[in-house]
């Protein structure tokens, strides 16, 4: 007899998305059962960078400070090297991931957290664990066979890898976080848009201590360009896992089918040639082959049925936005979710997790594929034909007037890669959880991909300015005291109305709205004017920040009726208004 269980979410998929969900939901109470076809986390790193959107949503869940404990700071990924060898002759070399001193203060103002290197090794148990903490049912070893959904759920058969035994799963809703091949998009017959199968990549977790070699060169990353042999191409990747002896090495070559039935002698060899020196290579993980794509999902939800992660958007490893999105879908989705299972917005409200997030996936896939371009330019550059240059050849061409120049060109493009803080940090949600205040979208005065330019207009991200008291103390982020599972006002001198707006709107609603007073002698001081001139509001205006620290609503002034307009707002963001 099949065994039957039911919850109120099954998680498809326990990587960065699904983790990631089950953590969020948790937070608000919600039963989970997450599963993954895997016997355990990633074995092998994958995504690493962490950028400072997806570090605000886990120090909103309480988890910012272990995942800063195990990763590895800005300062040890500052550079992207152009090397002949991992030990030998530099050929370029640029700033990356916020460490260039002319973007450093972009980087600091923008966000109280900090942009790391946390391998998905590292991230994965963070999150699982935090996940069992609040009560998640994790299954790894358990695979989805197929799911049918109706009015009230979603009903799901699944099966132990170990014993081959079924269960069956009644959900109210379900979350397809299962990766790249994923099986819940596939039987929901959602197209992907775009391509597949651009080229093959062969990765391979070794041990190799670099340090005495790599003291004044710390990177994330390191191309080592050398003349291609008959199978392999003439790049070979080098990206850091742990400091300076753990290291992911990536073969790539757009002739993809050189690349099949690799062998682990050949690879050993190609790697102790990047290297440039007879140090010990260890071989820690079996080999992989996976294949880059261009696609994202034209839309993510069908029914109860709502889908994140890689499963949707696919894309070259090119600016490290893959987990960092994932992340971020499934913190745009928990509260959503959280709120219609507790009953306290209508299902309506899931709209906007499709609406909000499908057009990030079309932006990040884009970025990245455009990135990858950037990359094989510069490739093209240092290698100059099929063969490549000759370490002479390319000293001679560097000698040119039009060699420098290209040199110049191709490092300087690389910023859209290393430096693409706006993609990171720019956002502007529309749907119907964000309520329009009629104002235009603002001009963007500076590359809206390299450059993150913070508004509190609906629908952009609560921006980041450092608050604190009159008496000695810490200060605190504004990110700090909103989010929490609640919805918050900031509002000003004159602002006090709002106050009692909140609390009876509160009780007319069923959930809490946080009201804090930000200026001189109120709730939290200014420390440095910073939120006078970006709330662009008068004093006693209000900024509405939902749980996902996303603007909500703004209103410039306090209305004649404040209760009234608050109660409004609440509900046509909760999907609860009259149609």
């Amino acid at each position: 007899m099949t065994a039957r269980v039911t919850t109120d979410v099954l998680i498809v998929g326990a990587g960065p998305a699904g983790a990631a969900s089950a953590v969020f939901l948790g937070k608000y109470g919600i039963s989970t059962i997450m599963i993954s076809r895997h016997r355990s986390t990633a074995k092998t790193p994958r995504a690493h960078l962490t950028n400072q959107r997806t570090m605000e949503a886990l120090r909103d869940a309480g988890l910012e400070r272990e995942c800063l404990a195990r990763s590895s700071p800005g300062s040890n990924i500052e550079h992207t090297f152009w090397l002949r060898s991992m030990v030998g002759e530099e050929l370029a070399r640029c700033y990356a991931w916020g460490n260039d001193p002319a973007r450093k203060g972009d980087y600091e103002t923008a966000s109280p957290c900090r942009l790391c290197d946390l391998p998905q090794t590292e991230l994965e148990p963070i999150l699982v664990t935090a996940a069992l903490r609040l009560g998640s049912h994790v299954r790894f070893g358990m695979e989805l066979l197929s799911f049918q959904q109706d009015q009230n759920g979603v009903t799901a058969l699944v099966r132990d890898r170990v014993t081959g035994e079924d269960v069956e799963v009644h959900a109210k809703y379900m979350i397809g976080a299962d990766g790249g091949r994923s099986r819940v998009v596939e039987q929901l017959g959602i197209p992907l848009i775009g391509c597949k199968g651009l080229g093959d990549v062969i990765t391979v977790l070794c041990e190799v201590d670099l340090g005495d070699y790599l003291a004044h060169r710390h990177a994330a990353l390191y191309q080592i360009v050398q003349p291609a042999s008959s199978k392999w191409g003439a790049i070979t990747n080098f990206r850091m896992v742990r400091p300076w002896d753990r290291w992911v090495v990536s073969l790539m070559r757009a002739d993809a089918s050189a690349l099949t039935d690799p062998q682990i002698g050949e690879i050993e060899e190609q790697v102790r040639a990047a290297i440039g020196a007879p140090l010990p290579v260890k071989v820690l993980e079996d080999v992989s082959v996976w294949s880059v794509s261009d696609a994202v999902a034209s839309h993510y939800t069908v029914g109860r049925v709502l889908c994140m992660g890689d499963a949707v958007h696919r894309h070259p490893p090119s600016n490290g936005l893959g987990s960092n999105t994932s992340v971020q879908d499934a913190f745009n989705l928990a509260w959503k979710l959280a709120f219609v299972l507790q009953g306290k917005a209508h299902s309506r409200l899931l709209d906007s997790f499709n609406a909000e997030r499908q057009p990030v996936g079309q932006q990040v896939v884009a970025r990245a594929t455009k990135s990858m371009g950037l990359f094989w330019d510069a490739v093209s550059f240092m290698v100059s034909g099929e063969k490549g240059h000759s370490p002479a050849e390319y000293q001679e061409l560097l000698r040119t007037p039009e060699g420098r120049a290209g040199l110049r060109r191709v490092i300087f493009n690389m910023r859209h890669e290393n430096h693409a803080h706006g993609v990171e940090m720019n956002r502007q949600y529309v749907s119907g959880a964000v309520i329009d205040d009629g104002t235009p979208v603002p001009v963007r005065e500076r590359d809206e991909e390299l450059y993150y330019q913070p508004s509190t207009r609906p629908g952009a991200p609560l921006p980041h300015v450092w608050l604190g008291k009159r008496t000695p103390g810490p200060r605190l982020s504004s990110l700090d005291l909103a989010g929490k599972q609640r919805f918050t006002i900031f509002t000003g001198h004159g602002g006090d109305r709002w106050r009692e707006a909140a609390r009876h709107v509160s009780e007319q609603i069923g959930m809490d709205i946080s009201v804090v007073s930000i200026g001189p002698f109120l709730d939290y001081e200014d420390l440095y004017r910073q939120w006078n001139a970006l709330s662009e509001i008068d004093d006693s205006g209000c900024v509405l920040i939902r749980p996902d620290l996303y603007i909500g609503w703004r209103c410039p002034a306090m209305p004649d009726d404040p209760t009234g307009r608050l109660s409004r707002v609440m509900k046509a963001i909760l999907g609860r208004a009259e149609k």
